[in-house]
């Protein structure tokens, strides 16, 4: 019997006593629904299509193809007044199918906005920091580094972890354009690109506020506009869900009060503590062991990249501090800044050619080497056990994940540790890369 049944009878007087009458809801149970059904609001993909068609991004039905459901990838041409482009994406449960065969047109009216769009999810992409991260750290200021990737690395973790607990899918295409094929067999709650939008440019801003002498505004104006071109771009290219992107908001806003007080203390046992390399190891792979992805979901590698990378960072910066090069600052801070002179941006860029060569030659021979080890750790176990199709794959999953931990583990002791001894070599280190602790 529902609510309004016996709402009727005892409008007759058909019900009575305290047991007739049905438990009402708490203010607590109707707060939750009502907040609920605002997820399921905004996860709905038409807000995403809406919001496409707003910055001149348009579906185009091909004549062959006219009863498409699906998106995937084909050459695209040109008309004489816009550009038509077809796209490859994965169906929307998160899987790869051969549905996806079928092509999607899109055209783009306003070429502004997709170029905006286009730089501002660079901002959040494994590129974009592989890039800046060690400029940070051969340019700028090893101290502030460190502390930044910590906070990345576990928010990152805590991101790509939830994407798998929860299984939420992008947005369903079509209505949804989805312009990106890189993260198409990621599941999209929360996104991870809102996360680092919020955690890394205002944890630059908080660490560096008491450390230099700068006008803080500025910096705010900065960070705040870099995390709305992230977010907004996720949109436009029809990668996430509105729902997604403010979880990925609310999420990083509740990690980087809790996070940033712990950075100081975690730094300083990471850089001086005897035990510190080997409980580093065991908790990245334990965190490895323990990560929810399946074997259907990249999140699992893009969480192996980033781990390896913070502890090849971490151990490079204990290994140079035990060597003796860094050490305490002379004075206290805060510090001037000091602005670059003409020789200065040389040095720089000559820094920043010569680092990533020796990243990308870290790279290389790590990549050989990690896949070559992990291979024959494995085969003691295929001697030994007779695997089964399912244990093969992840057999197979197991050595790709182990190489790329150990891969992104080596490039990040060469950014730390093996390129600023380039450097010393050639005489054109940082003069302040010995004083940041």
């Amino acid at each position: 019997m529902d609510r309004s049944t016996v709402g009727a009878w005892r409008g007759v007087g058909g019900l009575s006593g305290p047991q007739s009458r049905p438990k009402p809801f708490g203010k607590a149970e109707i707060m939750l629904n009502f907040i609920w059904q605002w997820i399921l609001y905004l996860n709905e993909p038409i807000h995403v299509a809406n919001i496409q068609r707003h910055f001149g991004l348009e579906r185009k039905e091909s004549p062959t193809f006219k009863n498409s459901t699906q998106c995937a990838t084909t050459n695209g041409h040109s008309t004489p007044t816009d550009k038509v482009k077809e796209v490859s994406t994965s169906s929307s449960d998160g899987e790869s199918s051969e549905s996806d065969l079928d092509p999607q047109h899109y055209v783009i009216h306003n070429y502004y906005w997709y170029w905006i769009f286009k730089f501002g999810t660079t901002l959040g992409e494994e590129i974009f920091y592989a890039s800046v991260f060690p400029f940070w750290f051969w340019n700028i200021d090893g101290a502030v580094g460190r502390r930044i990737i910590n906070i990345w690395a576990l928010s990152m973790f805590i991101g790509q972890s939830l994407k798998d607990i929860v299984c939420w899918p992008r947005p369903q295409c079509p209505p949804v354009i989805r312009m990106e094929n890189k993260w198409a067999l990621e599941y999209g709650m929360p996104s991870t690109h809102a996360m680092v939008s919020v955690t890394v440019p205002f944890s630059v801003i908080l660490l560096t506020a008491n450390r230099y002498e700068y006008p803080v505004y500025i910096g705010v104006a900065i960070a705040f506009t870099w995390c709305v071109l992230v977010s907004t771009s996720r949109l436009y290219l029809g990668m996430h869900s509105v729902a997604d992107i403010l979880g990925g908001l609310a999420l990083a806003a509740l990690l980087l009060p809790v996070l940033l007080p712990l950075v100081d203390t975690l730094d300083a046992f990471l850089l001086t503590h005897p035990a510190a390399p080997g409980l580093l190891i065991t908790t990245t792979v334990t965190l490895m062991l323990l990560y929810p992805g399946s074997k259907f979901s990249s999140a699992k590698e893009d969480t192996a990249v980033i781990l390896g990378s913070s502890m090849g960072l971490q151990l490079g910066g204990w290994i140079c501090f035990q060597m003796g090069s860094i050490r305490g600052p002379p004075i206290k801070p805060p510090y001037s800044i000091i602005w670059p002179s003409y020789e200065m941006l040389g040095l720089c860029l000559l820094r920043t050619i010569i680092g990533l060569i020796t990243v990308v030659a870290t790279r290389a021979v790590a990549k050989s080497v990690s896949y070559a080890t992990m291979r024959r750790v494995v085969s003691t176990l295929r001697n030994r056990d007779k695997l089964t199709k399912e244990d093969a794959q992840d057999v197979e999953l197991f050595v790709k994940l182990g190489s790329k931990l150990l891969t992104y583990a080596a490039i990040g002791i060469d950014v730390v540790c093996l390129a600023p001894a380039a450097f010393r070599f050639l005489n054109i280190e940082r003069p302040t890369f010995h004083t940041e602790i």
